[in-house]
């Protein structure tokens, strides 16, 4: 049996996105795990099969942590599938603390996309590893006035209760997750490919060099990202995502000018594009 890891815990919307996964076997074992860096890991390692998790915000843009594990961290890890998870928040309390609030609790990316609803009540913020986790420590927690950010689906599991529905500051927020393996999936004529490509130094103008073979050859780029190379400031890669699959001929062209130019490619993978319904 195959064994998928995400990040946790239960009711995470990483959790809710294993729903949506369309490449995994059917029966797939699911397990949450507490860090990113342990999942891309573990399967890096052979300790599971895949794992899911969160890659861009549409608020806060992409999520550089997992990035950087990715690309940096391993060698033989490659994006298999990726999955868009609506997200919504609720504002969550022990059930019979009627104190007002006065801290709130919730892993960063919930508290940046729920910056005005607990800024307009001057709450004190308490960052946590996950959503369900600041449920969790709600739920078990005898402090009065304590307020978790989350799904509704991790309130219920810690057993909370809404204070209120709805309290993202962007309403149709949605978080991309890519399911990460060992193995990719074939072409399937609606795909996309993810590479870093780390430029030769000192080149003038490298950026827009690195572009030219890719809009020459009409592709479209869906995501652009720099990260630095922790080798000193204004020392970059680029994690690029082509809307197409890496055997197409026009992407296998592009990539042989990067590498021409001097290029090094890193292929982190062609996946099925996303899209709902």
């Amino acid at each position: 049996m195959a064994t998928v890891r995400y990040l946790g815990p239960e009711g995470t919307f990483a959790h809710a996105g294993t729903d949506r996964l369309r490449t995994i076997p059917p029966g797939a074992h699911l397990e949450p795990r507490p860090t990113v860096q342990e999942i891309v890991h573990d399967v890096e390692a052979g300790r599971c099969d895949m794992g899911l998790v969160p890659v861009e915000n549409s608020v806060e843009g992409g999520v550089t942590g997992t990035v950087d594990v990715i690309v940096f961290e391993t060698a033989g890890v490659v994006l298999r599938e990726e999955v868009v998870v609506p997200v919504t928040f609720s504002a969550l309390r022990r059930p019979g603390d009627a104190t007002d609030p006065t801290a709130v609790l919730s892993h960063p990316v919930g508290l940046a996309q729920c910056t005005r609803w607990w800024g307009s009540r001057g709450l004190e913020c308490r960052p946590t590893s996950s959503t369900s986790e600041a449920c969790r420590l709600v739920a078990a927690s005898a402090e009065p006035g304590l307020v978790a950010i989350a799904s509704a689906k991790a309130g219920a599991i810690a057993g909370l209760v809404a204070v209120e529905v709805g309290v993202e500051d962007h309403h149709g927020a949605q978080t991309r997750f890519a399911l990460v393996a060992r193995e990719e999936v074939g072409p399937t004529g609606d795909d996309k490919t993810t590479v870093v490509v780390t430029p030769p130094s000192e080149v003038p103008g490298i950026l827009l060099r690195v572009l030219e073979p890719i809009s020459h050859r009409g592709l479209n780029l869906s995501n652009i990202l720099s990260r630095p190379l922790r080798q000193g400031l204004g020392v970059y890669c680029f994690v690029l995502t082509v809307d197409r699959h890496a055997s197409d001929p026009a992407v296998e062209a592009a990539l042989a000018d990067l590498a021409a130019l001097g290029c090094e490619v890193k292929r982190l993978g062609s996946y099925p594009a996303w899209r709902d319904g």
